[in-house]
């Protein structure tokens, strides 16, 4: 399959948007990144896990509410 020069310039655009529009929290060695609306993953040291956004939306309640801003 061949891809053309343009083809090519308009998917690293496209990636680095997506890239762009990713939010991460970090709380001491555990990362949640929010990849568009509806994708979120829990990144610590044991590996990756996928959550609903509805659930990393209560994890940082939760540390807001009882550990302190993030």
């Amino acid at each position: 399959m061949k891809i053309t020069k343009e083809r090519l310039i308009e998917i690293i655009k496209e990636e680095y948007r997506s890239i762009l529009a990713e939010k991460t929290y970090t709380m001491g060695d555990l990362d949640l990144i929010f990849q568009g609306s509806s994708k979120v993953q829990l990144i610590s040291r044991q590996g990756r896990t996928a959550l609903t956004k509805q659930d990393a939306k209560m994890i940082i309640n939760a540390v807001r509410k009882y550990i302190g801003g993030i």
